[in-house]
């Protein structure tokens, strides 16, 4: 993505989370916004139709979501300033200001094979405590990392896998 486009995704995402008054508004508009975006992957192909008038696209984005006021505003300004094409990074951004509000941090957990759910809480505590925010894990099997485990917080990668560490250990020796 492009930072033009990346810096205009945060300043939507800015002015939705700013409609919200507390953490719970935000947390439920954040929801709304990821439900919109799940719900119009069904019709990229309407929303992305040239063909399709900009009112045709207004309405269907109405009839829709005219229970979620704050929603069908954000698609119609999209829509409007010819940027729809930014309401996934768009809802990214807004999860990203919800994680911050509630002290959520979000990490991506890489281990050799299918943890338990008491070894995934006990990864997430871990997780929680080296970051001082609570963490909420999303894991995925790697076999080839043959052992441990591999997470990325935000900008930090903690890497205690057994091909990181063969891999530090080969450059090592390489030296």
């Amino acid at each position: 993505m492009k930072s033009t486009d990346r810096i205009l995704a945060q300043r939507y995402a800015r002015a939705y989370d700013a409609l919200s008054k507390n953490d719970s508004d935000a947390t439920r508009a954040c929801q709304a916004l990821c439900a919109a975006v799940q719900a119009l992957r069904q019709a990229q192909g309407y929303m992305h139709d040239p063909a399709v008038s900009s009112a045709e696209k207004t309405d269907f984005v109405h009839a829709l979501f005219k229970q979620e006021p704050h929603v069908e505003n954000l698609l119609k300004a999209l829509l409007q300033a010819k940027r729809y094409y930014l309401l996934e990074p768009c809802a990214a951004e807004v999860q990203k200001l919800a994680d911050k509000r509630l002290g959520i941090v979000r990490a991506q957990v890489e281990t050799a094979f299918e943890l338990s759910a008491a070894q995934k809480k006990k990864v997430e505590e871990v997780l929680s405590e080296f970051s001082g925010k609570h963490a909420q894990a999303n894991f995925k099997v790697n076999p080839h990392l043959l052992g441990g485990l591999r997470a990325r917080l935000e900008d930090t990668l903690i890497d205690g896998s057994l091909q990181g560490k063969f891999k530090k250990l080969e450059e090592e020796l390489t030296k």
